[in-house]
C-alpha cells in the first residue's frame, strides 16, 4: 500500500515553508559587507587612476602651449611675469600678469585673455571677472583644494574681499636657495635656472629662449604639480587652510611660478644645504606636490610628461630643474 505523506496546511490553508531566519539575514549582510570592503579599494584605485590620467593630460596641454607661444612671440614664456620678478622688463604687461595669463590664447581661453585689462594688476577690481574664471586645464582632479583663493595680495597691497581661481600647477623658476648648494661637482649651478627663467647664467635678466637650454628639451622641466595651493600641506597633512599665506601664489593669474625647494624632516623644513632627503610630496609651499600615490607629474620643454617618484634623489630633481648644468645622471 502506497503511503502518501501530506504536509499539514498552515494558517489560511497554505502549506508551511521554512522561514528566512534573522541569522541567515545577518550572514548575507556580512557577506555583502565583506565584498564591499574588498571591492572598495579597487574602485578607489580605479578612480584615482582616472584622475591621475586627467591630471597628466591637463599638464601636458599646458606644456604644449609653450612651443605655440614660442612660435608666436619668438621667445619662451617667462616664469616670472608679475611683480617683483619682472621689474627688469620694459613691457608693462609683464608686471601685471602671470605666465598662465599669457598662455590663455593657446589653451582655448582666448576670450578670457582678451577681457584681461592689461593696464591693471591681476588683483585689481577691473580684472576680477577674468581672474575668477576657472580654467579646467589648470586644475588636477586629484587635488582636494578649493577652486578659489579668498583674499589676495599683489604689488604689496592686500585685497581681503577679492577672489581668484587657482591652478594646481606652477611654472618652474629655478632651484631654491642655489647659492647654498655644495660647491663639489656635479651639483653646483650658481643660479639653478630653469628653461622658462629670465635669470641668465651671467646674472642679467633676459627673455628665456630655447638656445639657453643646453641640457636638452626632454631633460628640462617647465611646469610641475603644486596642488591644493590655497591651503598648506606637509607630507599629506593639512597645516593651514584657505585663505593661507599662499594668496599670491595660488591663483593662476598671480605669480604663476615657484622655486623648487628640497626639504628635510618630511617636509617640515627646507634643506639648508640645498639638497635634502625629501623632494616630492613633502610641502606645497615651494616644492613639487601632488595627491597621487607615490609621486607627482612634471612636464618638460618638449611636452614630455614625467612622473617624479616620491623617492627621487635631489640630484636628479635638480638636474631636471636646471637648463644648462650638463648633468649626465640618469633621468626618468
Amino acid at each position: 500500500m502506497n503511503m502518501i505523506t501530506r504536509h499539514s496546511p498552515g494558517r489560511f490553508g497554505r502549506e508551511s515553508r521554512p522561514a528566512f531566519t534573522i541569522v541567515a539575514l545577518l550572514v548575507v549582510i556580512a557577506i555583502i559587507g565583506l565584498l564591499v570592503a574588498l571591492l572598495l579599494p579597487a574602485i578607489q584605485a580605479a578612480r584615482e587612476a582616472a584622475r591621475k590620467m586627467s591630471c597628466s593630460n591637463n599638464l601636458r596641454q599646458v606644456g604644449l602651449a609653450v612651443p605655440m607661444f614660442e612660435d608666436s612671440r619668438r621667445s619662451l614664456p617667462m616664469a616670472a611675469y608679475g611683480r617683483p620678478y619682472a621689474k627688469f622688463s620694459d613691457n608693462p604687461q609683464d608686471l601685471i600678469s602671470s605666465v598662465f595669463t599669457h598662455l590663455l590664447p593657446y589653451l582655448e581661453e582666448k576670450a578670457a585673455y582678451e577681457r584681461y585689462d592689461w593696464k591693471r594688476d591681476w588683483a585689481a577690481a577691473e580684472n576680477q571677472a577674468v581672474v575668477n574664471t576657472v580654467v579646467p586645464t589648470f586644475r588636477c582632479p586629484s587635488s582636494p583644494g578649493e577652486p578659489m583663493q579668498r583674499g589676495l595680495r599683489a604689488a604689496g597691497a592686500h585685497f581681503p574681499d577679492h577672489t581668484a581661481a587657482v591652478s594646481d600647477f606652477t611654472a618652474v623658476y629655478s632651484w631654491g636657495y642655489p647659492l647654498a648648494i655644495p660647491a663639489n661637482q656635479p651639483y653646483r649651478d650658481i643660479w639653478g635656472t630653469s628653461a622658462l627663467s629670465p635669470l641668465h647664467e651671467s646674472g642679467v635678466y633676459r627673455r628665456p629662449v630655447r638656445r639657453y637650454v643646453i641640457d636638452g628639451a626632454s631633460r628640462t622641466l617647465t611646469f610641475v604639480e603644486r596642488a591644493s595651493s590655497t591651503d598648506r600641506w606637509v607630507s599629506g597633512k593639512l597645516t593651514e587652510t584657505n585663505p593661507s599665506t599662499a594668496s599670491e601664489w595660488a591663483p593662476w593669474a598671480g605669480q604663476g611660478c615657484n622655486w623648487i625647494l628640497s626639504y628635510t624632516d618630511g617636509g617640515a623644513n627646507y634643506a639648508p644645504s640645498g639638497l635634502g632627503d625629501c623632494n616630492v610630496n613633502c610641502s606645497n609651499h615651494q616644492g613639487v606636490y601632488a595627491f597621487h600615490p607615490g609621486g607627482a607629474h612634471g612636464v618638460c620643454l618638449d611636452g614630455r610628461i614625467v612622473f617624479l617618484d616620491g623617492d627621487i634623489q635631489p640630484e636628479v630633481l635638480y638636474a631636471l630643474v636646471t637648463r644648462s648644468r650638463g648633468e649626465t645622471i640618469e633621468i626618468p
